[in-house]
């Protein structure tokens, strides 16, 4: 071999293991930075805000799926999903806040994790701040999480063709105190008791708890009610809505595409019959 084949076969020779050393060290730096962002993440609030009831954190598992915890005040509910980081960008997919995907910017100091919002990659300010966690502040809440997640799933299977009167009878018929019954018309619950949200597509009807004391002249009777709507998505949205005003509201309770509501002035124990009832009546 010529001196000049042997010269350009060492310059070859360097360039192959110049481009291997790189494709090494971008692997090296991917399962890397893969592991890194692999654990648990809790929210560190902002100066001010109520931390003692804020419940956020992410867990990113090596397999590439993730759960989102949020919740405030002890109501805690689960996103789940998948995610990936595409050079120091957390792509993220969640199942029912995020459609279809997120690119969030983050960077990992010292077992803290900055999300940012921007691409810009000089910005130093940040959305938001995790701590790296063995155990998440509120993990007592999360089985009663998890639960309530596979209860939506085996609800969204669920879809009753029973108007509101017929499941208040059956209510009855099951035991429960149930006096007068008033059957709501479109022109009544629509501006009324169904108005927020716009949700008109439901049919509705309230029953009297004859073991709740009647105020004279109420306009409705004490006890609760029942609304059927058009599929499980829009009582879900429904029910979402009236979580947030529980404490004045009451309680409701989901089951498919029927919503239970009951008055405050009920109860605790007498709640918990009616659910168990209508779990009997909607499946």
């Amino acid at each position: 071999m010529s001196e000049r084949k042997k010269k350009q076969s060492r310059k070859n020779t360097k360039w192959m293991m110049t481009l291997l050393f790189l494709v090494c060290a971008l692997l090296v730096l991917s399962s890397c930075a893969k592991d890194t962002l692999t654990g648990n993440w809790e929210l560190v609030p902002r100066e001010g805000a109520l931390n003692d009831t804020a419940m956020t954190g992410y867990v990113f598992n090596e397999n590439g799926t993730v759960s989102f915890y949020n919740g405030y005040d002890g109501k805690l509910t689960i996103s789940e999903g998948e995610w990936h980081n595409d050079k120091n960008t957390l792509v993220l997919r969640l199942d029912d806040i995020d459609t279809p995907e997120r690119r969030i910017r983050f960077k990992i100091e010292e077992q803290t994790l900055y999300l940012f919002s921007d691409s810009g990659e000089g910005k130093t300010a940040y959305d938001s701040q995790y701590k790296k966690v063995e155990r998440f502040s509120f993990e007592d809440f999360i089985l009663a999480a998890k639960s309530q997640k596979e209860k939506e799933k085996q609800d969204a299977q669920i879809f009753c063709t029973l108007s509101p009167q017929e499941i208040i009878e059956q209510l009855k018929e099951a035991g429960q105190p149930i006096g007068e019954v008033v059957v709501y018309t479109d022109p009544v619950y629509a501006s009324g008791l169904l108005k927020q949200p716009n949700l008109q597509l439901a049919q509705a009807a309230r029953f009297e708890d004859t073991s709740i004391e009647q105020a004279e002249n109420q306009s409705e009777p004490l006890g609760g009610s029942v609304e059927v709507y058009q599929d499980y998505t829009v009582a879900k949205q429904r029910f979402d809505y009236l979580s947030v005003f529980s404490d004045v509201a009451g309680l409701t309770y989901q089951t498919g595409n029927v919503l239970l509501r009951l008055d405050n002035a009920m109860q605790p124990e007498s709640r918990k019959h009616y659910e168990t009832a209508l779990s009997g009546i909607v499946k």
